[in-house]
Order: structure tokens, then C-alpha cells, then sequence
């Protein structure tokens, strides 16, 4: 009956602790998601330049459950995302339809990142979208 009780104590404190290893596990491979990013920089789209948001036009980024949603600088954006480790690929990324012919330049840029991006990198507050080694976008947390 002994060697019984220890086999299962050991089995109880088996499962008590597995939960901790995959929790912790989850955190590092979802560093990017449950956060407000906010755009620092982004390559144009014809990848010439860096573009800079101007103060009434902050682009911003959410992911979370596989979801993204933000804003492109002038329109919200939705969509699907999945992220398995560093590496991310959205998918049926969809905007609201306002013309703001100001920030138009810094949307376009910024939606076409998320065509692009097959990895990420977050150092810090800092979320870097990337192509393959190539930096598109650099973001920070809100």
C-alpha cells in the first residue's frame, strides 16, 4: 500500500508541474501576442526608404488567439495570424475602407508587411517583422 500512496503522490506532483512546463514554453513562443504594438518604422512599399508614422497617424498592432487587429494609420485592420515559435504568417488581413490622403503612403507600406512577414523578432519592447534576415517593420510596445 506504501509503494501504491508514493506512486501516486509522484503522479499528482507529475501533473501538477506539467502545466508550468508547457505555460512557460507558451510565453516564449508568444512573445508578440496579448500586447499593443505601435509602429516605429516601416520599409515603403517599393522598399526604397524607411517610413516614419506621424503623430495622428499611429499605426498599431494586436495578436492574440490567432487573431491580429489594429490600425494601418488611417484604417482599422483585421484578420488571421498564426504564429508557431519566431515564425508568423498573416492571412485574410482585411482594413475598413476611409480615404485619408495624408497617410495613405504609410498604409500602403504597412499592409504590405503583413504579405510579406514570415518571422519576427521581439527584443525587449521592441517587435521587429521580418522577411527571412530582412527588417520591414519595427514596432514598439504601446
Amino acid at each position: 500500500m506504501k509503494v501504491n500512496l508514493s506512486v501516486i503522490t509522484l503522479s499528482l506532483g507529475l501533473l501538477i508541474l506539467a502545466p508550468g512546463c508547457s505555460t512557460s514554453k507558451m510565453k516564449n513562443n508568444t512573445a508578440i501576442e496579448g500586447r499593443e504594438w505601435s509602429l516605429v518604422s516601416v520599409q515603403s512599399k517599393d522598399g526604397s526608404t524607411k517610413l516614419t508614422p506621424a503623430e495622428d497617424q499611429q499605426p498599431t498592432l494586436s495578436i492574440l488567439q490567432g487573431r491580429v487587429s489594429g490600425s494601418a494609420g488611417c484604417n482599422r485592420i483585421m484578420g488571421s495570424v498564426v504564429v508557431e515559435g519566431n515564425k508568423l504568417k498573416f492571412d485574410k488581413v482585411a482594413t475598413t475602407m476611409m480615404l485619408c490622403p495624408d497617410a495613405m503612403n504609410l498604409e500602403d507600406a504597412v499592409l504590405n508587411v503583413f504579405g510579406l512577414a514570415n518571422n519576427y523578432k521581439v527584443t525587449g519592447t521592441t517587435l521587429e517583422l521580418k522577411k527571412d534576415s530582412e527588417v520591414l517593420a519595427v514596432y514598439k510596445i504601446k
